[in-house]
């Protein structure tokens, strides 16, 4: 594995590739790599994250590496996608998390992390792109254990999601199948990893009813979940100090991975 010393951190980080050779991972915008951060004291459980940006951009320090020290602290393993962008109706972001996922578990023991303990997390079309591959990976060795969604984007149906989101995934006049296929809502089944979510009541950008629609899907599947929607906030806000209800939801999330992923043993 090709891996290059990043000096931004004062933890144990590195930039990987994510695919070791370019011919595997043609088109797109550029390379997509994983940036690495490793706790001192892991506690074997890895997440991945996957920032947002409406498939347009990617908010990577905001909804990515701010986050890397909160995360170390508590002895998670920490990795942020910078991951492709959708090209010619091609669903590049996906294949990257899913080849990610792969990479992550392939590295446990090189890592000191537990490969049955590797979740997938996302903000607004970041949480499209991790609900994609917790509900239909191309294959079980690729689907999370956990995911963590923040303000997600979840279905593909007009009347909820931003008309951005949708049009830089699936083109101008999407079919109904592709609104079906992507809506992540419709994609939950027991296979589907328990999730923790978080979003603020008055997001204008992204309507909570996609969190609620993907809540109530698991809810019907009785996969375990949590949803913590805020009064105010609005969309994006990441890891920033401006929210509120940083206290709350970080306070929130920790206690979840403590008690729902990582229990300590009986």
């Amino acid at each position: 594995m090709l891996v290059t010393a990043l000096s931004a951190s004062a933890r144990r980080a590195f930039e990987v590739p994510l695919w070791e050779h370019p011919e595997d991972s043609p088109g797109g915008t550029y390379t997509p790599v994983m940036y690495c951060y490793l706790p001192d004291n892991p506690n074997g459980v890895t997440i991945l994250m996957c920032p947002g940006g409406g498939y347009q951009t990617l908010a990577l320090e905001e909804e990515g590496t701010a986050m890397a020290d909160w995360f170390n602290e508590q002895g998670i393993t920490y990795v942020v996608l910078k991951y492709r962008l959708p090209h010619d109706r091609v669903n590049y972001p996906k294949a990257d998390a899913q080849h990610a996922m792969l990479r992550i578990r392939a590295s446990a023991k090189e890592w000191n992390i537990d490969p049955e303990k590797v979740g997938i997390m996302g903000a607004s079309a970041g949480g499209h792109l991790a609900s994609s591959v917790a509900t239909f990976p191309d294959n079980e060795n690729m689907r999370p254990n956990f995911q963590v969604l923040l303000y997600p984007v979840i279905t593909m149906d007009s009347k909820y999601t931003g008309k951005m989101t949708r049009r830089n995934l699936l083109g101008a006049y999407p079919t109904p199948l592709q609104v079906e296929r992507y809506s992540t809502d419709r994609r939950v089944d027991a296979r589907t990893p328990q999730c923790f979510i978080a979003l603020s009541a008055d997001d204008s950008r992204v309507s909570p009813e996609n969190a609620w629609l993907y809540f109530t899907a698991l809810r019907k599947f009785k996969i375990p979940a949590t949803l913590h929607i805020y009064p105010n906030g609005g969309h994006g806000w990441g890891f920033r100090n401006g929210f509120t209800y940083k206290p709350e939801w970080t306070a929130e999330l920790a206690k979840w991975l403590r008690t729902s992923v990582n229990p300590e043993p009986k």
